[in-house]
């Protein structure tokens, strides 16, 4: 049975195979969502269980005149379900989502705010993801002045797009290199194109969908040799997917900050300037950086190669700076330990490069462990880097809870000089600061440390700073000290 309404604000796609343990609770979820103006298009791609069973009975119950069911007789695959019987129907709302049969949305909400998004006239909007085993997923902003395709794979789960995007790709681009429509990396093939032809997109940095990775039936499940959440077939898939031509960018952002140049060029430029040019004096926190960039690239070469390596937001000079003394300001063979954001990894491997100090980075899921081995190896700086994979585990503090990587996997007896929590464009929720310093309470030197917070913004480090100061004895709490920003906490003398 068939049933089309136009004009809805979003329609979510769903695709399901062999589903029947979840489907109930992925339609539950969807039906709780604040946004009434949604049609489901909902396609049970040949399951031999009863998935479709279940989800006709279910769609009749919760949305009444705003579904499509669709059986495929034969199993075809999610690209080609899109090409077949979403693309034929994007002029049915503004926005598509997609949600698959058994998972669910975890923030009543977020359809309705993806729809205040798209009324603001962004293009494509997207969130990050949880899964069933408490694991927290990697997706994070693009950069709109670079290729999507340049910036690896942050668009996952729950991703959604302006519905017009879909009619401008061509067929080709939901197949592999040998023609075949893909079975794996799906949402790859479909997101791409996408982000191909717009620089309006919004990342909501919220953990607004619950993805389904003990899901028997799932491709990393049935592939022995998968790594995390990735098969074979999908990392295959992927690179065929990443590997196509980009599709013409269409809707470039409508502002789009330039790019600073680096400090050598600027100090380069004024010096060239001819004698009666008159220019705006350079800030002082300007003349600062520069001074630090000179002597840090002179001292430590290899920082160039740390920030290469490092993406998004780059630490600065001074910052680089204020982590060099909290690193060797009480020893020069200090042990470290780093959580959060590759970029100030990078800056502590190339610091301590040649040292006997020990750098270990606590990762919480084999996807975060993998990409940050990944830029140590194209950076040059693995000597003396350990990683270490942890599970997600919630940690409470007073009346917080939140996500933080479980530090029982340090024995007790190992104790740190220096800790950097680099929350900022990562995937931690924003509480997750909150409970960096008593989760790591046990792990702190007692003759001194220091532990640097770089929390999702100024007014959390302010939050942290105060919680923990009612809590703590002995301890001294500097805000904005780490080369003008972030939280230094300073333990001992």
């Amino acid at each position: 049975m068939t049933e089309i309404a136009n004009g809805a604000k979003a329609l979510i796609f769903m695709t399901a195979r062999d589903c029947e343990m979840y489907v109930r609770q992925s339609l539950a979820s969807l039906s709780r969502q604040t946004l009434d103006d949604l049609h489901v298009l909902f396609v049970d791609d040949c399951s031999k269980d009863d998935t479709g069973i279940i989800a006709a009975a279910l769609l009749s119950d919760l949305f009444p005149g705003r579904h499509t069911f669709i059986r495929n007789e034969v199993q075809l695959g999610k690209s080609r379900n899109v090409w077949e019987h979403l693309r034929p129907r994007t002029g049915m709302a503004e926005f598509i989502a997609i949600l698959d049969g058994d998972d669910q949305l975890i923030i009543p909400t977020i359809l309705e705010r993806m729809s205040g998004s798209y009324a603001n006239g962004q293009d494509v909007v997207w969130t990050n993801f949880v899964t069933d085993g408490g694991g927290v997923g990697g997706n994070a902003a693009l950069d709109p002045n670079l290729s999507p395709r340049q910036q690896g794979w942050k668009t996952s789960h729950l991703f959604s797009f302006r519905s017009s995007l879909l009619d401008n790709i061509p067929e080709g681009y939901f197949q592999d290199n040998a023609g075949h429509w893909f079975m794996a990396a799906c949402d790859i093939a479909l997101a791409l194109p996408i982000l191909d032809q717009t620089r309006r997109y919004e990342f909501m940095p919220v953990n607004a969908h619950r993805y389904t990775a003990t899901n028997p039936y799932s491709h990393h499940n049935l592939d022995p040799n998968s790594n995390g959440l990735n098969s074979t077939a999908q990392q295959r898939s992927a690179q065929d997917a990443f590997n196509k031509p980009p599709l013409p960018l269409t809707r470039p952002a409508k502002t789009v900050a330039p790019k600073a140049a680096a400090p050598a060029v600027v100090a380069s430029y004024l010096s060239d300037l001819p004698a009666a040019t008159s220019v705006a004096p350079v800030a002082a926190s300007d003349a600062w950086q520069m001074t630090a960039s000179e002597i840090l690239v002179a001292g430590y070469p290899t920082l160039l190669d740390a920030q290469s390596a490092a993406g998004r937001n780059p630490l600065t000079p001074m910052q680089i700076w204020a982590l060099r003394r909290a690193a060797l300001g009480r020893s020069d063979a200090p042990n470290i330990l780093h959580i959060g954001a590759p970029r100030s990894g990078l800056v502590l491997a190339s610091l301590l490069a040649g040292s006997n100090a020990g750098l270990n980075c606590l990762c919480v899921t084999p996807e975060q462990a993998g990409d940050l081995e990944a830029r140590f190896i194209a950076s040059g700086l693995t000597e003396g880097v350990s990683i270490i994979e942890a599970e997600a585990a919630t940690i409470g503090f007073e009346d917080i809870s939140a996500y933080f990587p479980d530090t029982r996997r340090i024995a007790e007896d190992v104790k740190f000089d220096l800790v950097v929590v680099d929350l900022q464009n990562t995937s931690y929720p924003a509480e997750s600061a909150l409970v960096a310093l008593p989760a790591l309470a046990n792990n702190l030197s007692p003759a001194g440390f220091n532990l640097c917070l770089f929390a999702k913004d100024r007014a959390t480090e302010v939050l942290a700073a105060k919680r923990w100061a009612s809590v703590s004895a002995g301890l001294k709490f500097s805000l904005d000290a780490i080369g003008g920003s972030g939280l230094m906490v300073v333990g001992g003398r």
